[in-house]
């Protein structure tokens, strides 16, 4: 661990976010995601016993109008873009950025998202098929370095492989616990030594989860992520009485 910060490292979408209506919205570019309150008082008493970061495929914009509504939850960092953009607070330039003209230039037709910061986002034409293997022959012919990555009907193009893992570790943290439940979390919920999940997570998240002896809840949606940040706080509580982590 080097002496690194110990840190909860939290997901986002799946894990703390659900579609079923809450107490707090997120919107997103055509639905929202919701928080329950009783989800966001659990996350406020677990930052005052441990560093809490989040780590996401969202952008920092999209992410502030999430924080700003938790006022009470104190976060230490905040790994964006699939851990492309790492910062101690949102409002941060980014030491890094990428620029895409290249290939939007190819794709007029196409719809780019606003406010990423290192990656570029995208949609497709309406009725358009198989978009992330038209991008990758794109970026091939036109000899244009990027990783394609396809969330659903958006598809992103990433300077490199990202990983939320090395964002954590840019903020120079290490991921005491992880929540997490998608193939993007993989990297951090292994290096993790506490990991959760939801039932509805990717079987290979729960697989790592399972193996390294953390907790899956057997529950949905916001029930789940409240049972999650509830064994959360208790199992923070315990390392603080046993071990030599210093709360915050």
């Amino acid at each position: 661990m080097d002496n690194k910060q110990q840190v909860l490292v939290v997901d986002l979408d799946g894990t703390l976010l659900h579609p079923e209506p809450e107490a707090i919205a997120v919107p997103g570019r055509v639905s929202y995601r919701y928080l329950s309150q009783k989800s966001a008082n659990l996350l406020a008493d677990i930052s005052k016993l441990i560093p809490i970061v989040i780590a996401t495929a969202r952008n920092a914009q999209n992410v502030k109008q999430l924080v700003q509504q938790i006022p009470d939850v104190c976060f230490w960092g905040f790994v964006t873009e699939n851990g492309l953009v790492a910062k101690f607070h949102l409002d941060e330039t980014p030491r890094t950025t990428s620029n895409w003209n290249a290939v939007t230039n190819l794709l007029p037709n196409w719809s780019q998202l606003t406010g990423y910061e290192n990656c570029l986002g995208l949609i497709a034409p309406k009725y358009f098929e198989n978009s992330d293997s038209f991008l990758r022959k794109i970026l091939f012919e036109n000899d244009i370095t990027g990783y394609v990555y396809l969330d659903g009907h958006k598809i992103f193009i990433y300077p490199s492989m990202p990983s939320k893992l090395k964002g954590i570790q840019f903020l120079k943290f290490f991921p005491l616990i992880t929540l997490g439940n998608d193939l993007n979390d993989l990297n951090i919920l292994n290096a993790s030594h506490y990991t959760a999940t939801l039932s509805t997570a990717h079987e290979e998240v729960k697989e790592v989860v399972n193996r390294k002896g953390g907790y899956c809840s057997s529950l949905n949606s916001h029930a789940a992520t409240e049972e999650l940040l509830l064994w959360t706080y208790e199992l923070v509580t315990s390392i603080l009485k046993y071990s030599n982590l210093q709360p915050v």
